[in-house]
Formats: C-alpha cells, structure tokens, sequence
C-alpha cells in the first residue's frame, strides 16, 4: 500500500456523531465519550448497525461494557442487557457505564 493514497477512512463517529449514518461507521473504532475512551467491535456475523463496548485497549469480560444497536425503525440506540432506547450514541454508552443499582 502506498501510504501517500491511504484508502479512505469511514468517517469516524467522534465527529458529528448524532448526524452520520451508523450503517457507515467502521467495524471497529474508539471514540472518547465524556474524557473517557472507549472502543467499539462490531461482531465478525453481521453487518447491521451493532457494536460491543469496551474500555479502550482491554477486552477482558469485566471491561465489556454491553452491546449497542442502531434501529432503522425508531432511529434510537438498544441497549442490549436493558432494553433501553437512547437518541444518541453517547447517552447510550453513558448508559452503559453506569453503575448497578
């Protein structure tokens, strides 16, 4: 590959997050939410808009934060565990890191 035409990146989701279209956002990416990194795997089965959360650079199970999921239908963010629906990304994974109650 010559790294003078680098193919083009998906844009990423830090920027106008609440705008771009999830269905384009990359397999796996880190954004930083609230001064917190966080990374986003999309499962190897599916190519739908769907992405577990981890704690940047670590993906051991007690750094799994959960499994978000875009809905074309009603345009919120799923929380998987919970069945939360979220209007953006963000308020989704801070729902994510809450703590139990």
């Amino acid at each position: 590959m010559n790294p003078r035409y680098l193919p083009p990146r998906p844009p990423s989701p830090t920027s106008a997050m609440s705008r771009s279209d999830p269905q384009t956002w990359s397999d796996i990416f880190i954004t930083t939410i609230d001064t917190v990194p966080i990374e986003c795997i999309r499962p190897s089965d599916t190519n739908r808009p769907i992405w577990s959360i981890y704690t940047r650079g670590s993906y051991r199970p007690e750094d799994y934060l959960g499994t978000l999921q875009a809905r074309d239908t009603d345009g919120l963010w799923h929380v998987q565990a919970t069945g939360e629906r979220h209007a953006s990304f963000t308020d989704a994974v801070r729902t994510l890191r809450r703590p139990p109650t």
